[in-house]
């Protein structure tokens, strides 16, 4: 069974709706330096254009997004407007958002004693996830050649979980190898630090 993106995604969404309220968005926004004034287009905006409104916000047209972010918000933007806003900033807010959602949830599902924690400045994790993307683009995401897969998107992610940060963020074409990935990470290693890969 292939499942869409927004079905993909919808876990996701549903977990941002229960932690995540506008107001905190906001203020985020405005901490991350996102947003510096109060102004029509805010990080609860962007929050609901990539990820309430529209999964394929990569794809779908400028004008889409805007139409869907008025019916939704009530909030008028111009597509060039729009475009604008996606910036490095954006990016950051978006990162940020995602690293608060792992940490709640990792809190809320993991117990690790501050006896074990005090033991290790560093927990890092790595991971690595890969998706099909459309045939067109395998000249510059060549996939893995499994299951047909002419094209993939390869997502390598380090997270430490004693300080609750993001160290490494890699996308890349499906056919990388994960073993190369966490040979790359090895330099930044130290004593009293231990590297799980999943």
């Amino acid at each position: 069974m292939n499942l869409s993106i927004q079905e993909e995604l919808q876990p996701f969404v549903e977990e941002l709706q229960r932690y995540i309220t506008p107001e905190f968005l906001e203020e985020l926004a405005r901490e991350m330096k996102f947003v510096k004034r109060k102004r029509k287009f805010s990080g609860s905006d962007l929050a609901t254009i990539c990820i309430w409104i529209s999964q394929r916000v990569a794809s779908d047209p400028l004008v889409r997004l805007c139409s869907r972010l008025h019916a939704v918000t009530g909030t008028v933007l111009s597509p060039e407007g729009l475009n604008k806003r996606f910036n490095e900033k954006s990016v950051l807010f978006l990162k940020h958002v995602f690293s608060l959602l792992l940490q709640q949830k990792i809190c809320e599902q993991t117990y690790i004693s501050n006896q074990l924690l005090s033991h290790f400045k560093r927990i890092r994790i790595m991971d690595a996830t890969m998706f099909q993307v459309p045939h067109t683009l395998e000249h510059i995401y060549p996939g893995s050649g499994g299951c047909a897969q002419t094209a993939g998107i390869k997502i390598q992610l380090e997270y430490d979980l004693h300080s609750g940060q993001f160290f490494n963020f890699q996308v890349g074409p499906g056919k990388n190898n994960d073993k190369t990935f966490g040979t790359e990470c090895l330099d930044t290693l130290r004593p009293a630090i231990y590297v799980f890969v999943i």
